[in-house]
C-alpha cells in the first residue's frame, strides 16, 4: 500500500508533466507552479524561467559574513543561470524528501492542482 508522502511525490510528478504540456510557454498558472517550486528547491529571492531559450536565471541573496545581525544583503544578489533539455525532468529532480518538502508539496498540489483538468489531486 501506499504511503501518504508517496502518494504526494507521484501526484507532484503528475503535475509537472501535466504543467509541461505546452507549445511555447505554458498558461499563467503552471508558470508560477514552475516558479514557486524552483524558488523552494533553490532557496531563491526569484527566478525567472525563459522557456523558449531553456534557461532558469536565479536570484540568491549575497551572504555577509562580517555583521552577524543582517546575514544576506538583498541588494547584492548573486544570478545564477541553469539550462536545461528537458523542464519535466528537471523539475522532477527538484522533488525532495522531508516533512517541509511534504508539507509544501501538499500545499502545492492544493493551490495548482486543479489546473491538470481530470486528476484528482486533492486527496493527498
Amino acid at each position: 500500500m501506499e504511503s501518504g508522502k508517496e502518494k504526494v511525490c507521484r501526484e507532484m510528478q503528475t503535475l509537472i508533466a501535466a504543467s509541461c504540456i505546452f507549445d511555447k510557454r505554458p498558461t499563467k498558472e503552471f508558470a508560477a507552479f514552475h516558479k514557486n517550486l524552483l524558488n523552494f528547491f533553490f532557496n531563491s529571492i526569484d527566478v525567472n524561467i525563459d522557456y523558449e531559450n531553456k534557461l532558469i536565471s536565479i536570484w540568491n541573496s549575497k551572504p555577509l559574513a562580517m555583521d552577524p545581525i543582517r546575514l544576506y544583503d538583498l541588494n547584492e544578489a548573486i544570478l545564477d543561470r541553469v539550462s536545461y533539455n528537458n523542464l519535466e525532468e528537471t523539475l522532477i529532480g527538484c522533488l525532495e524528501e522531508g516533512q517541509l518538502q511534504h508539507n509544501f508539496y501538499k500545499k502545492m498540489l492544493l493551490e495548482y492542482g486543479n489546473s491538470s483538468k481530470g486528476n484528482d489531486m486533492l486527496s493527498a
